[in-house]
């Protein structure tokens, strides 16, 4: 039988990376998708996701500081994860935005509901996807202040004559509709409308002798027709978006959790190592829970989701509220148990900023830099430019987008990921830091080429295995190495150093100067020229060390032959000496002597 060993003292450690990415998953992915509901437009989340990185570049270090030179690591830990919890539970409680939803009754040969300012071609496909096990749409219409024109031609077509000798301020109608008969024209998606209710009365394929139209508040069991119709109150007003409660709750919620999130991941790190000793090659074993517990739940969330939103015109995220808080309050508890052991040396900022004199430090702080900008781009852009893609392809595509999309975050976390944090610590035996930092850049810049390079979306899916080679090393390559460096006493500080280089300045600078380039030429230019770059970097990387070792190597030579050539001098001289002051000796006692 198979004898298999379980190391209890790092069952804490395994849980809490597992529950604790496990725990963000429900509501991470889905922030963005959240906010607009909110009525935030793109651009203020944007803003908000340029400036969190930011957050976590200056928290890190600092909370990290705090833990080495206090000792107390462990409570700011655990409080860490008690204010990831509150924040993220908190944005539960941000009020919803007031909307509003506008269509045009317009009645002629026939009558139809009608919106327009629609730029998207697929519309048509959309909500026919959506409607896939009933044809029917429903409306309930609210018409305020009908016009004299109106009511006279529904009067004499619609048999409803006892409204036209009322003082009407407003109608209120229920319209049915085919969604297969709707079309699109000139930027605008027309519904005929096959039965109208009308004050109790009935009114099968209304027309019109004229032509007249109304505008209505509408609400339509249907979300895919609600989302190009319905407009956030805000946006009919003076006031930008960046003043209401719905984006300031959120921005300092978000905000908040990020810091706590930032400080939880680089003193897990820290933690870690410690609880490894001499066997920091065991990281990636431990790491790769968090893989895993991040997969799993994400898509429980997501089919949870789904489920709370049955009928609703827009998503519930009330599950995503509820597993965060309660995986986390478990992580809490748990993380409890672990034993960690303090170094006692006096904490010495000097020793750390020794540390950043060293060329071949410096080196890998700027590789930390330039991986997180290039896995910044796959974050944040990846799934747009496969629905990009996907839309070259036809509408027909709207029916395997998400589909794939789900099968790319599949394939990345548990094909690519976690296989690759279990070998990272063998690798790194078998390479070292350098050699293997040198294959984490070469392997991300052929992978960013690869993706300029897609026609068919589908084609991602073995490019997404390189995940492992990229990001699932990269974990224990930079955790294990600012472990390496850094002084006992300060390994929280130097974990939040490196952390912060890589996601607060490196992805964010990827994310901005991304945009930038997505938005002006395009996702395939975009990940082509990072590509080259990962390639050019990785390649000086290499370079610069081989000079380094060669020039190490060929001063130790010398010194060597110098040391040599002194050795054989030394005994030369003493052999000569001894020569010379052998017989004088002898003179002298034999002058003694006599």
């Amino acid at each position: 039988m198979l004898d298999v060993k379980i190391n209890r003292k790092l069952l804490p450690i395994k849980s809490h990376y597992f529950l604790f990415n496990a725990g963000t998953a429900p509501l991470m992915p889905y922030i963005p998708t959240y906010a607009k509901q909110l009525g935030i437009p793109s651009s203020g989340v944007g803003i908000m996701y340029s400036i969190f990185p930011f957050v976590g570049l200056i928290a890190k270090p600092s909370f990290g500081a705090l833990a080495d030179k206090f000792k107390k690591g462990k409570l700011i830990f655990v409080l860490a994860i008690v204010f990831t919890a509150l924040f993220f539970g908190s944005m539960a409680f941000i009020p919803a935005q007031s909307t509003e939803a506008f269509m045009e009754l317009e009645c002629s040969n026939g009558t139809y509901l009608r919106t327009c300012n629609v730029t998207d071609s697929c519309v048509l496909d959309k909500i026919e996807m959506e409607f896939q096990d009933k044809e029917i749409m429903e409306c309930k219409l609210v018409c305020t202040d009908p016009n004299y024109l109106f009511l006279e031609q529904i009067c004499s077509e619609w048999n409803v004559s006892n409204l036209c000798y009322t003082n009407m301020t407003h109608l209120e109608i229920t319209t049915y509709t085919n969604i297969t008969h709707s079309s699109f024209d000139e930027n605008c998606v027309y519904f005929p409308i096959e039965k109208i209710v009308l004050n109790e009365t009935v009114i099968e394929n209304p027309q019109c002798s004229g032509t007249t139209a109304i505008k209505c508040s509408v609400v339509c069991n249907s979300s895919t027709v609600m989302d190009y119709v319905q407009t956030a109150i805000i946006e009919q007003i003076a006031d930008p978006y960046y003043t209401t409660v719905q984006f300031q709750m959120l921005f300092f919620l978000m905000a908040g959790a990020w810091a706590a999130q930032a400080v939880v991941v680089s003193l897990s790190d820290a933690i870690c190592f410690n609880l490894l000793g001499d066997k920091p090659e065991n990281y990636g074993a431990q790491r790769l829970w968090g893989a895993v517990g991040w997969g799993l739940m994400a898509i429980i969330a997501g089919y949870l989701i789904d489920l709370a939103s049955v009928g609703q015109l827009q998503k519930d995220y009330t599950p995503s509220f509820y597993l965060v808080v309660i995986i986390l309050a478990i992580n809490a508890v748990s993380v409890i148990k672990i034993k960690v052991d303090y170094h006692h040396e006096p904490y010495q900022t000097e020793k750390i900023l020794v540390l950043f004199r060293n060329v071949r430090v410096v080196l890998f702080l700027f590789s930390c830099i330039t991986f997180g900008i290039c896995i910044g781009l796959i974050w944040q852009f990846q799934l747009w430019f496969l629905e990009d893609l996907a839309s070259a392809q036809g509408c027909d595509s709207l029916e395997w987008i998400k589909l794939l999309q789900g099968l790319a975050m599949g394939v990345q976390c548990f094909l690519g990921e976690a296989p690759f944090l279990f070998l990272s610590g063998r690798i790194l035996n078998k390479l070292g830091h350098v050699h293997t930092m040198t294959m984490i850049l070469l392997v991300m810049g052929i992978r960013l080429l690869a993706y300029s390079y897609l026609v068919n979306p589908w084609y991602t899916l073995p490019i997404d295995l390189l995940n492992g080679l990229t990001l699932g090393v990269y974990w224990s390559t930079m955790a294990s190495y600012a472990n390496l460096i850094a002084p006992p006493e300060a390994t929280s500080t130097l974990q939040g150093i490196f952390g912060a280089l890589f996601e607060g300045i490196g992805t964010s600078i990827g994310s901005l100067l991304g945009g930038f380039i997505y938005e002006s030429y395009g996702g395939a230019i975009m990940f082509r020229s990072f590509g080259i770059y990962a390639l050019i970097y990785g390649t000086l990387y290499s370079l610069c060390h081989f000079a380094m070792d060669y020039k190490k190597t060929s001063s130790e030579t010398r010194y060597s032959l110098d040391d040599r050539e002194r050795e054989i001098s030394v005994k030369e001289s003493r052999r000569r000496i001894s020569n010379q002051s052998s017989p004088s000796i002898v003179d002298f006692q034999k002058n003694k002597k006599y």
